[in-house]
């Protein structure tokens, strides 16, 4: 039975309003290429924010950016981002988020969608274009290795 309310996968990056973050849709396009998936781009800000979300014009341009590899942009205004994000991968059903990398001292943002959606692979990537990699647990994997160690203790 084919339920119409279940959306294909996708791979998903979410932005904020710099011109550095068009890396990070790069990067999601390129993976979506290797995944055979389309790509979605969101951004959340404060509601205080407002019209003042593309002052430099950086959305824009991000916005381009995202049309140039037939990606969609998705723009939130709410004051728990990290919630609205994990909600849209779930509803989007993203098969990986690609965000920037956490600068020293960050708001926890990563770490929060991780905890809300701990089977969503993430990859994090930093101004160089490294990527780094949440990869979920399988949870049944590691209670096999648990059982495997402690039958080889001898």
């Amino acid at each position: 039975m084919n339920n119409l309310n279940i959306k294909h996968p996708c791979i998903m990056v979410c932005v904020t309003p710099q011109q550095s973050c068009a890396r990070l849709i790069e990067a999601g396009a390129r993976i979506a290429k290797e995944e055979k998936l389309p790509l979605e781009v969101i951004s959340v800000f404060k509601q205080s924010s407002g019209l003042n979300a593309n002052e430099d014009g950086a959305l824009e341009n991000l916005f381009e950016c995202a049309k140039k590899y037939d990606a969609s942009m998705n723009i939130f205004f709410n004051d728990s981002p990290a919630l609205v994000v994990a909600v849209a991968t779930k509803k989007h059903n993203a098969a990986t988020l690609v965000t920037g990398f956490p600068a020293e001292g960050s708001s926890g943002f990563i770490a929060r969608i991780h905890e809300i959606v701990p089977d969503l692979p993430i990859t994090m990537v930093d101004n160089e274009s490294n990527e780094y990699k949440i990869i979920p647990v399988d949870k049944e994997e590691i209670e096999g290795v648990k059982k495997t160690a402690l039958s080889s203790v001898h």
